[in-house]
């Protein structure tokens, strides 16, 4: 008999790693949105003026209870807790939240890119191979008796009987020969799945990012890139860019900057200024220049290629998914799509630590989303994200503060 949604659920999120489960935490969140940053031992959270800083804790050694962080408000526990000064969620609960404070799909896309299955879906226990944790059954009983016996009988045998000689029809050849040595399995060759990615991961970031790039030179889309930067969990300033491009020359682009105390590191990969193409001319607005205005003709040959918003795309790809260690998670199929879930560690980026990314790649190599987390050396956590969306459907109006007519005064 397959396991329930509930038992299959509690089981895997056990049977996780702690990074695997803050992770499944941190998504969690943001699917009841929450904007989150996963960190050595916490998640931090942010909606509006709000912040949650969650632990998720196992049971404690010897009876001792497990480490909580102090400035944790919430606690996401494996075992029962008691922590005064936070709100402690159990693992039932979490399903809970999964299961009935989530829209159906959304909670079944979250447990299955992590977990492997939807709640809809929960294979039975042969079909993953592993029990489920804390099961017992009588044939696993009779295996083990099985076993126990077989071992005393071998010790016996093995250490002789008064009287009996051990060595008793059996020839010295035989006594003496070694034990068989099992045929070891050929660890299968990776796959082609995408361009410069296989079964294993991401094998060229730079094959990946050519593909990302004709992919989005075909289609209209809008397209997020946000930047944020945080001092131990305390966001002090973010920039959120969206891009709307209609056609590879027919774009615009407008940047939102929060900061309360100014950003700091570089580089980012936001946008300096608001921008606006016409297909003939680009007209850009720097934010510290309210009332100047760049305009130049658009520049196919050179200085915009086949779309200025594509090349940008593929620098990004490039620049932050070449890291020393990636992985493919697994894959759902959507509409037709086959989407990839890939993580991966480890970058030469300038002066980083603790770097881990996370994209969806489809199979042409459109990478349709990716968020990026490290720290600077000198403690500053950054995230990065970026996310395609209404891809096919996207037109583009010039902004109000486009002159038309070329009335301008300054060369970009």
């Amino acid at each position: 008999m397959g396991a329930t949604p509930h038992e299959y659920f509690v089981d895997r999120f056990r049977r996780a790693t702690a990074s695997e489960r803050r992770r499944f935490v941190a998504d969690l969140w943001e699917a009841r949105g929450w904007e989150t940053t996963v960190e050595d031992s916490r998640i931090v959270a942010h909606r509006g003026t709000q912040t949650e800083r969650i632990a998720v804790v196992t049971g404690g050694w010897f009876g001792l209870g497990p480490s909580v962080p102090n400035d944790a408000e919430v606690v996401v526990a494996l075992a029962p807790l008691s922590a005064p000064s936070a709100r402690v969620v159990s693992v039932d609960e979490l399903f809970e939240q999964v299961r009935y404070g989530l829209p159906v799909e959304v909670g079944n896309r979250l447990v299955e890119s992590h977990f492997g299955a939807t709640l809809d879906d929960v294979p039975p226990p042969s079909a993953t191979g592993l029990p489920l944790v804390g099961t017992v059954t009588v044939p696993s009983v009779l295996v083990v008796l099985a076993v126990v016996a077989l071992l005393v009988l071998a010790i016996v045998t093995t250490a002789g009987v008064p009287g009996v000689d051990p060595g008793f029809g059996a020839s010295p050849e035989t006594q003496s020969s070694p034990a068989a040595t099992p045929e070891q399995t050929a660890t299968p060759e990776p796959r082609p799945i995408a361009s410069g990615v296989t079964t294993a991961g991401i094998e060229n970031a730079t094959l990946l990012a050519a593909a990302h790039r004709d992919a989005v030179s075909t289609e209209s889309y809008r397209w997020t890139i946000g930047y944020r930067e945080s001092i131990a969990g305390d966001e002090i300033g973010r920039e959120v860019e969206v891009v709307r491009v209609e056609e590879p020359h027919v774009y615009s682009s407008e940047v939102q900057r929060v900061s309360w105390s100014g950003l700091r590191a570089y580089p980012r990969p936001t946008s300096s200024e608001d921008s606006f193409a016409d297909g003939a001319m680009r007209y850009a607005r720097r934010p510290n220049e309210p009332d100047g205005l760049a305009v130049r003709v658009i520049d196919p040959a050179v200085l915009d290629g086949p779309g200025r918003q594509a090349l940008r795309a593929e620098r990004y790809v490039e620049w932050y998914l070449s890291t020393e260690q990636s992985r493919v998670v697994n894959s759902t199929v959507e509409d037709g799509v086959t989407v990839y879930r890939i993580e991966g560690s480890g970058n030469d980026f300038p002066r980083s630590r603790d770097y881990e990314f996370v994209a969806l790649v489809e199979e042409s190599g459109f990478v349709r989303s990716m968020q990026v987390s490290y720290e600077t050396r000198d403690g500053l956590e950054i995230t990065v994200w970026s996310e395609y969306d209404s891809v096919g459907s996207t037109t583009v109006e010039p902004p109000s503060w486009v002159v038309r007519g070329g009335q301008t005064t300054t060369a970009e």
